[in-house]
């Protein structure tokens, strides 16, 4: 392996292991997500029918069966599920690592995540402007459908769900930032 090859798998395992602030939180959300998801599955309310196998699903049932049928006692577990939880874990530790890092820490950026300029634009278009109301709006109602579907009809991973969540959250996530963008100039020489 040459120097420049060593050199850009080094830094790609710094970016991995000393993210920025912006990629910890996703680290944060997909690992906790993921976590959920996991102990969901343990306890047979993931699904209506099945069991996720993370092994089947993550090597495309080349080890074993994705999703295999629930048993009718309570929790059921496996050894994917340990992994799976394990992987997760460490995803969302190495976010958290980044967060604690930062002035005021863990809990100055949980605080964050309520406390901050988007959610006051649910009843106020004059906080932000409208840009930021159907933002805020479209955030609420993307998590709030997917956590009323998971809930209400375990469908936790059903594909209609994502799509539906993933649109109104993206749209949320693209007004939010057109919001906060600096205003341009009112020339186009």
């Amino acid at each position: 392996m040459s120097k420049d090859e060593n050199d850009g798998s080094s830094s790609l395992m710094a970016a991995i292991t000393n993210p920025s602030k912006g990629v910890s939180q996703w680290f944060i959300a997909l690992g906790l997500w993921g976590i959920m998801l996991a102990v969901l599955n343990i306890m047979g309310l993931a699904h209506p029918t099945y069991h996720w196998s993370w092994g089947g699903l993550f090597t495309f049932e080349t080890t074993n069966a994705a999703f295999e049928i629930k048993q009718e006692s309570g929790m059921q577990l496996v050894a994917s599920d340990f992994i799976f939880i394990g992987l997760c874990a460490a995803i969302a530790g190495l976010g958290f690592k980044t967060i604690a890092g930062e002035e005021g820490g863990v809990g100055a950026w949980a605080k964050g995540l309520l406390v901050n300029d988007t959610w006051p634009a649910l009843a106020d278009p004059s906080h932000k402007g409208w840009s930021m109301l159907f933002a805020a709006w479209c955030l609420l109602l993307g998590f709030a459908f997917y956590a009323y579907y998971g809930i209400t009809y375990t469908g936790w991973t059903d594909p209609g769900v994502y799509s539906v969540s993933i649109a109104l959250i993206a749209f949320g996530f693209a007004l939010k930032a057109s919001a906060n963008a600096p205003a341009g100039d009112e020339t186009l020489n």
